[in-house]
């Protein structure tokens, strides 16, 4: 029983040092080279949300979908989870 309580403490531990890691990255300030470090952002869509940026910034996740075709809900939240930021805000779940 100890043993199970030792793994539990420890996966606690390195989940919170990992979630620690997380680097935040304002979509509407982030350069291409931060964006494509981003899993999930390759050159083309990062080239899409950029293109979408420079006639206007994004005032919100729903505007940031609505206008990079490539990123939807399921992408979203995976690339908030990641540390993007739109606005200083996490994808609402």
């Amino acid at each position: 029983m100890r043993r199970r309580s030792l793994l539990t403490g420890f996966m606690c531990i390195l989940a919170g040092h990992t979630r620690a890691q997380v680097k935040l990255l304002e979509a509407n300030e982030a350069s291409r080279a931060e964006l494509e470090s981003l899993p999930g952002l390759g050159p083309g869509l990062v080239e899409k949300l950029l293109n979408a940026r420079a006639l206007a910034l994004f005032s919100d996740w729903a505007d940031l979908l609505h206008r990079v075709r490539g990123i939807g809900p399921a992408k979203a939240s995976k690339l908030s989870a990641l540390g993007l930021r739109v606005n200083g805000t996490a994808y609402p779940e």
